[in-house]
């Protein structure tokens, strides 16, 4: 049975990128969408994944806008700043606080029914604000939490 489910993916530096490919290699959508205030970095990575999975089945990735997202199932949030060496996650907080504001503001209008993944640091703050202000149901909202620290900690 092929996997009709559609994901949008917001960011595609390292992280986003590398959810995409890992999506696209365990055909886990039909239908991938990057989008990245970077346009060229979004085309570039959707094109380095069709061209490096050529014998993978029928996952379409492309990079596009906000309307592109359209009816998607899951949006997986990787938006913001990289943190600085010697920079605490606190300290970017702002900068990653506003650039989800402005996140929230567009994705919302056109995938309201999507379950959304928080990947962004600080994932914490940056999960409880979208909770609060985007007017998606709490129970629609993932953050990865201290997951990822606990996986390092190993």
């Amino acid at each position: 049975m092929a996997n009709t489910n559609k994901i949008t993916i917001i960011g595609a530096g390292q992280v986003g990128s590398t959810v995409a490919f890992a999506l696209t290699v365990k055909e886990l959508a039909s239908e991938i969408v990057l989008i990245d205030v970077v346009k060229d970095k979004a085309m570039g990575e959707a094109m380095d994944i069709r061209q490096g999975t050529p014998f993978i089945g029928p996952v379409y990735v492309h990079d596009g806008e906000y309307a592109d997202a359209k009816n998607s199932d899951i949006v997986i949030l990787t938006s913001g700043v990289a943190r600085k060496p010697g920079q605490t996650r606190l300290d970017l907080a702002q900068t990653n606080v506003n650039i989800t504001k402005s996140v929230i503001k567009e994705i919302t209008k056109v995938a309201p029914d999507a379950l959304y993944v928080i990947v962004a640091n600080p994932v914490d703050i940056l999960t409880y604000q979208f909770v609060k202000t985007s007017g998606i149901p709490a129970n629609h909202i993932f953050g990865t939490g201290t997951m990822l620290d606990t996986a390092r900690f190993r």
